[in-house]
This record gives C-alpha cells, structure tokens and sequence, in this order.
C-alpha cells in the first residue's frame, strides 16, 4: 500500500507544475493525423500575420491554413518533397534583390501584407507546385476532339478556307538586301533552319522591326497578287519579293491546309486553358480526398 501511495504521490509531484503553471497557449489548437498544431503554434501564426485582434471567426480562419499546411507537409514528406526555413531565407533574398529592398518594403506598406504572410505562401506554393507535378504526372491528355469542341463552343462554327502560316520578312528596298534574304532563306529546309537564318538575318541589320511570325491566315484575305503566289508556293519556300516605296517584303510559307486561321492560331491558348481546368479538377479532388482521408480534430 505504502509503495502505491508514494508511486501515486510521485505522479502527482510530476504533473502538478502543468496544472498550476501551464498557460493556454500549451493547449492543443488540431491534431492532423499523428501530428499536433499547439494553441501557442496558432497564435503565433495569427500574430506573425499582423492580426492584433483574436476572436473565434480568426482562430478558425487560421487554424485551417495550418491544418492545410499540415497535410500538405505530411503528403509532401511520403513523397519526399519539404521545403526547409533556410530554402525560404534563399527565396527571400532573391525576391529582395530583384525586386530592391525599397520597393517591397514600400508594396508591403501599401497592401499590408507582412514577409511572414508572403513566405506561408511561398511555402505552400513549393508544396502545392511539387506534389501536383506527381499528381498530374501522365494524367493530363488532350485530344483534337476537345480542343475543337471548346472552340465551337466559345468562338462559333468552324470555317473551311485555304490557310498558309506564314512568316512576315520586311526589308529595305535595295539589291543587297534583297539578294542576301533570297540567297540565305532560299537554302532552308526545315524550320529550325529557318530561325536560325532569321537570327543571322537580324544580326546583320537586315530585317525591319515589322518582320513577323504571322501564323495561319487566310491565303484569301491576302492581296490578289501576293495570294496568289503563295498558293502556286510550296511549302519551305521564300514567296517575293514584294516591293513597297522603301521597303520589301517576303512571306516564307511554313504551311499549308485547309481549316479555320482563328481555330489554329487559338490552339495552343485553347489547349493551355482545357489543361488548366483538368488540372485545377484533378487538384482539387486529390485534396478533398485528402482532407477527407486525413484525421483532422479541431479542439478549440
């Protein structure tokens, strides 16, 4: 009896200084799977973001960014992903000395966004950015069919016309220039030769700022002496020149179909925007499934 009174005694000796002295910033705020965000973690936090004033709306806006952060953290740890304090100072630095110390000093001033705020987000932007890579990895597929449906259904009705993507070459109007524009484009055969003659060509001063990528356009739309010669054109093929006061042009024809000029210039935006929206979609299922999957248990 002696022994479990003073094993009894010596528990309680132990665990009176927590009952007399704790404060409530050592209560727990969450507890995210095996892994637990302390009270004196969320005020920190809500402190650190320049919040003066706490009330149970705050706790709970700020707690969720942690708890977020949190199994992000966990997610990122089995996938071998994290992201240490001193990468963030790395980040930080950069950002300072592209930005200046003046001006982020000055736009933190006018928005009232402290560092603190902007490296949370850096830290879950790292995060986010590196697991979606593993997430999104193989399952973004885009077919024509898509790509084409989302033009009809956001520009209208797909035209049929006799298209040419072209690239615009202007230059002054004189024999040399002429001649070394023919002499160097005539001998292109793909188009990685093409723009690496178009460099050579600026290099020398030969090419005026107006000297352009037009992408597909229709040949019809074109003016009758200069449609016509790039429909008698191949492909690969430098059509001109076409003399104007001081200047000359040419068209190098790197195509040529039949299709809509809108639709094919549109394509890569078109795809981009589809990949986004599969993206954001697969994102955000991945993480309700996350935070559905998780033990989350809010105690305040």
């Amino acid at each position: 009896m002696m022994k479990f009174n003073f094993f009894f005694l010596f528990i309680f000796i132990l665990i009176q200084p927590i009952n007399l002295y704790a404060s409530i910033d050592e209560g727990i705020a969450a507890i995210v799977n095996d892994e637990v965000i302390f009270l004196s973690d969320l005020n920190e936090h809500i402190k650190k973001s320049g919040i003066k004033s706490i009330n149970k709306k705050i706790q709970k806006k700020y707690l969720k960014e942690l708890t977020d952060l949190k199994l992000l953290e966990l997610q990122g740890k089995r996938m071998g992903i994290s992201i240490t304090e001193e990468q963030l100072d790395g980040i930080e630095k950069s950002f300072i000395e592209t930005n200046t110390k003046e001006k982020v000093q000055s736009e933190l001033k006018r928005t009232g966004i402290n560092l603190y705020r902007i490296r949370f987000g850096w830290k879950n932007r790292y995060l986010q950015e590196n697991i979606a890579t593993v997430i999104l990895k193989g399952k973004i597929v885009i077919s024509d069919n898509e790509i084409k449906d989302f033009y009809i259904k956001n520009y209208g009705k797909l035209r049929e016309d006799e298209l040419a993507n072209l690239f615009l070459i202007v230059t002054k109007n004189n024999e040399i220039s002429k001649d070394e524009v023919s002499k160097l484009i005539n001998n292109v055969k793909t188009n990685e030769q093409f723009f690496k003659v178009i460099n050579e060509l600026k290099t020398k001063g030969y090419l005026l700022p107006e000297s352009m990528n037009l992408g597909y356009i229709s040949v019809d739309d074109l003016n009758i002496k200069i449609s016509k010669a790039v429909k008698l054109s191949q492909t690969n093929n430098l059509v001109g020149p076409f003399d104007e006061d001081d200047r000359t042009k040419f068209f190098y024809v790197k195509n040529k179909m039949i299709g809509d000029s809108e639709f094919f210039n549109l394509k890569e935006e078109i795809k981009k925007n589809i990949a986004e929206e599969k993206e954001f979609q697969i994102l955000d299922k991945w993480f309700q499934d996350l935070r559905e999957n998780a033990y989350i248990s809010i105690r305040i």
